[in-house]
């Protein structure tokens, strides 16, 4: 069995799968490790390796490993950005620049999609990265999620007040008080980041692939796009096989 883990900005999201598919999974605050490990043991699971995406800092990777080879006397192998891998061609000028769960995405959406793709991360940021139908990776955007300008405009406005809680539905037409105001252009600033990516693409149809937390709001006004909720999960097979196969 392999444990799979993301380690993101905000939460942890983690899957346990065999040969025969995905066992279980689920998300978790940072604080929360210790509940994986309960369901884990109640599942009578013992993972035979470790596989993890962080974009956190060392000293974080150091605790996740400490914990793992305490618990199971395992050490997981973290994922690291290429220059290439299954079919994708890093775009970076410095390859090892581009976070590891962008490079996640874009490997996983070369092996779901056979055209042109746009990728859209929707998490603590948002990220939008377009990858050419032959697997060339022409770059990408990094904005500021939805509870990131929501406390931008809170914290450093002096009577602009947002949302507390995530809207159940995006909204783009004119607010009628200061709340709907704010969600409306965090709403259009998300998707006009997402439809400024689609030009760059060659013409033709693109396939849009949405994951993170906010991903589903966005569905609506994306006509064809796909939520792949598990994408940087689905990456770690091929760049964890790719990284350690002999050269």
């Amino acid at each position: 069995m392999i444990l799979e883990i993301d380690l993101g900005n905000s939460r942890i999201k983690w899957r346990l799968r065999d040969d025969s598919g995905r066992l279980a999974g689920g998300v978790a605050g940072h604080q929360e490790l210790p509940l994986v490990a309960d369901e884990l043991a109640a599942l009578g699971a013992v993972p035979g390796e470790i596989w993890v995406a962080s974009v956190l800092a060392g000293d974080r990777d150091a605790d996740l490993s400490a914990w793992c080879e305490r618990l199971w006397n395992r050490q997981p192998r973290f994922a690291r950005t290429q220059a290439r891998c299954a079919g994708v061609t890093n775009g970076y000028r410095d390859p090892s620049q581009l976070g590891v769960d962008r490079w996640l995405a874009l490997v996983a959406a070369r092996q779901a999609c056979a055209g042109p793709v746009v990728v859209v991360q929707a998490g603590t940021a948002i990220t939008v990265d377009l990858l050419r139908a032959d697997g060339v990776h022409l770059g990408g955007y990094i904005g500021p999620g939805w509870q990131l300008m929501r406390r931008s405009l809170s914290s450093d406005t002096a009577r602009v007040r947002a949302a507390v809680e995530p809207p159940e539905r995006l909204m783009l037409e004119p607010g009628r008080d200061t709340v709907q105001a704010v969600e409306a252009a965090i709403a259009s600033m998300a998707l006009g980041l997402v439809r400024q990516g689609l030009k760059w693409l060659p013409a033709g149809p693109a396939q849009t692939l949405v994951a993170g937390g906010d991903g589903p709001l966005l569905l609506e006004h994306l006509p064809g796009a796909r939520l792949v909720p598990e994408l940087v999960l689905d990456g770690l097979a091929p760049v964890i096989s790719a990284d350690r196969a002999p050269i």
